[in-house]
């Protein structure tokens, strides 16, 4: 039975829950549900034109069950007659905005559709930022291939299948356990044309079948696979498997098994190629099975186990904990405590959860936050990276605007569009309160030091080699023993160059005596100036051994302390030049050398005093002064022990031009500056990291964040 809209006698509108509701699309689909956390009855609404679903509780269910009495007004008095529910009119009127919000009633509002219309059509640069970072392009439609092939992996669903790759795993572990070392170290046959096509064939493979585990495993359940593809985060292709039909199951454990499905397959392959590595052959299969057994695999659960982003990890954590739509429900609930922490506001939660399934909701929230944050900040900065500058820095405005600033301008509007309900209260005074130290540690100098990344080492030092390949005879000195110019330290002997310095004795009294024969007479002068030639050379050479077991004899070439000597070195030991036999320091305290970043470089004064803090906390501290502060930037860094790849501090590239002994080839990233200190104590014996802090006129951290900034856009204004 109907119920028509009621129409006052003076033609006033009637009231919004007697105004007759638009009946719903006879296409859609009304599906069982998993059960609500408090046990009630669920229901999903499948729309077949967009494939979406859409779960609603029992009381909803009921109002749609009666919708067909044409009124909220109407449905609500059923619904509160005949069942437990006891919705108002305003409940229904909710529904219905539901409904309508989200085009599953049929049309009738032709200016309600051109309003939804409206707000869908967006200019191509917002349709740009919006999608350049991911896209989807369907490429296929699987649903009938992969139903037609179902039989064919009906046995990898089976638990002997389970028990084989399990089986395989353990075997493979324990085989490559006995030869680890050669595991670990496996060479990449990829740097052929041939082997650069195994391994994409190989990688290509892998994620074809981690795709079809999924779409598999989907079909086995009866979801239907409408489609898979190329999808493209910051235009980097990864394929996609719309799985999308998996919430019209009912059970959980059913869609986990879809979520998991590719990372199982992945798990599968890596089971069996560690079992083949350790039977193929040396060479571009072995390091394919190599490859799937150790990087593929990792890499695949390292991004797909995120929960953070819509990966495999984030529908099995929506599964796991059965809440569809968990980002935006647990952004919900995160946004409206983080507002009762600072404000106090006194709003009810957007939903109701157990406690400790809210403190999960937050906890999960606040990470992801944090998460995006970092990502997008690197998205924006690889995205300046990858164009040429101009459109590098629209990219990065974007990142920055779009995806950062604007959510938390977005979030600042709903506070203030909150300020009629703030009253004094404990949340407001401690954000009053944190907000002013925060102002107050930023425009209060408090940074009095400058920190400068150093090494403190020895002002001057030498390392000592052996000329050639030789045995040593005799040690002459110990670890810290003081020595002067010139003294002996090692004495060496070369048997093999002893026996070449003879054989060059007898060649040349073989040429002298055949020089002298030959100058006797005529005839053989031409051959005469040939030999004295080689007898040149021979002599030449013989000077070089001369001088090479002179040599043998290891000086000290300055006066010094000894120090590094090595552990083995003893008579009748053989060593060669590529190992050093002691290195012998100048006496005094040494230097210090750093390097000071562009921003910090005028607050770093000659002659201010200084501590330097060594990384290893078995050392104390040192006091110090410095020296001397270059004023042009450095081109290369000539400490290597400081750049980051060698464990410092200061980003670094490989310099372009061939290292020499005073530059590493090692190219900063930002400017720096040279740094040199006076230290107060003994020199070390070897070169030691570490941190010095230097005084300087004290700076606010807002003072220095705006150098910092201003800095870097005059480096890169530039085109």
């Amino acid at each position: 039975m109907g119920v028509a809209a009621l129409q006052s006698p003076f033609g006033a509108p009637p009231a919004p829950e007697d105004v007759r509701l638009p009946p719903l699309r006879d296409d859609l689909e009304l599906l069982p549900a998993p059960p609500a956390a408090d046990g009630s009855p669920c229901w999903s609404i499948h729309d077949p034109v967009r494939n979406r679903y859409f779960r609603i509780g029992h009381a909803a269910f009921e109002v749609l069950a009666r919708w067909r009495l044409g009124t909220a007004r109407a449905i609500s008095a059923a619904v509160a007659a005949e069942t437990l529910e006891q919705p108002t009119a305003e409940d229904v009127l909710e529904v219905h905005r539901f409904l309508s919000g989200n085009n599953l009633t049929l049309a009738t509002d032709t200016a309600f559709l051109e309003r939804q219309a409206a707000a869908r059509r967006t200019s191509w640069f917002l349709w740009l930022v919006h999608n350049y970072l991911f896209f989807r392009v369907p490429l296929v439609r699987p649903d009938r291939f992969l139903a037609a092939t179902l039989w064919l992996v009906a046995p990898f669903y089976t638990r002997t299948w389970r028990w084989t790759v399990i089986g395989a795993g353990v075997l493979g572990v324990v085989l490559a356990s006995r030869q680890w070392d050669a595991f670990l170290h496996s060479f990449l046959h990829f740097f052929s044309w041939e082997g650069a096509a195994l391994y994409g064939a190989t990688l290509l493979a892998s994620k074809m079948l981690h795709e079809l585990g999924h779409g598999y495993t989907a079909k086995r359940f009866g979801c239907r696979v409408p489609t898979m593809g190329l999808a493209f985060l910051v235009l980097w292709p990864v394929l996609y498997t719309d799985t999308t039909d998996a919430w019209r199951l009912v059970s959980r454990r059913q869609r986990l098994a879809i979520a998991a499905g590719g990372m199982l397959v992945e798990l599968s392959l890596a089971a069996f190629a560690t079992l083949a590595w350790s039977f193929l052959p040396d060479g571009p299969l072995r390091s394919a099975a190599f490859l799937v057994a150790t990087v593929t695999w990792v890499t695949t659960l390292a991004i797909n186990l995120s929960p953070f982003m819509r990966f495999d990890g984030y529908y099995l954590l929506a599964d796991a904990l059965d809440m569809p739509n968990l980002q935006d429900r647990a952004f919900g609930v995160a946004r409206w405590q983080l507002r009762e922490w600072l404000f106090g506001f006194g709003e009810e939660p957007p939903e109701h959860f157990a406690p400790r399934l809210r403190t999960g909701l937050l906890v999960y929230s606040f990470s992801t936050w944090i998460y995006r944050l970092v990502l997008f900040l690197g998205i924006a900065v690889l995205v300046y990276q990858m164009f040429f500058k101009a459109l590098g820095i629209l990219l990065f405005m974007v990142e920055i605007v779009w995806f950062i600033a604007r959510p938390l301008w977005g979030e600042a509007k709903e506070w203030w569009r909150r300020r009629d309900r703030l009253r004094p209260n404990r949340h407001l005074l401690a954000t009053l309160a944190g907000l002013g130290g925060l102002v107050w540690l930023a425009a209060v100098p408090v940074a009095a030091t400058v920190a400068v990344p150093a090494v403190w080492r020895a002002g001057a030092f030498a390392t000592l080699y052996p000329p050639v390949p030789a045995r040593v005879e005799e040690v002459l000195t110990a670890p810290g023993q003081r020595v002067g110019q010139g003294e002996l330290l090692v004495r060496l002997s070369a048997p093999e160059l002893d026996s070449q310095r003879r054989q060059t004795a007898l060649k040349i009294e073989l040429l002298q005596a055949q020089i002298a024969r030959l100058s006797a007479g005529q005839e053989g002068l031409e051959r005469v100036r040939v030999m004295e030639e080689e007898l040149a050379a021979l002599l030449a050479e013989r000077a070089g051994q001369d001088e090479s077991r002179a040599r043998l004899e290891v000086r000290a070439p300055q006066a010094g302390m000894v120090v590094d000597v090595d552990e083995t070195l003893r008579p009748g030991r053989w060593v060669n030049p590529r190992g050093s036999l002691a290195v012998v320091v100048e006496p005094g305290a040494g230097e210090l050398v750093g390097y000071v970043a562009e921003v910090d470089l005028e607050r770093v004064q000659v002659g201010a005093a200084a501590t330097f803090y060594p990384d290893d906390f078995g050392r104390a501290a040192l006091k110090a002064r410095v020296t001397a502060v270059d004023r042009l930037n450095a081109r290369t860094l000539d400490v290597a022990a400081l750049a980051a790849t060698q464990g410092g501090s200061i980003a670094v590239e490989t310099a372009s031009a061939p290292p020499s002994a005073r530059s590493p080839g090692l190219k900063p990233l930002d400017a720096i500056y040279r740094v040199t200190l006076a230290p107060e104590g003994a020199a070390p014996a070897q070169v030691v990291r570490g941190v010095v802090r230097v005084e300087a006129e004290a700076r606010s951290l807002a003072i220095h964040f705006w150098r910092t900034a201003v800095a870097v856009l005059i480096r890169e204004a530039g085109f």
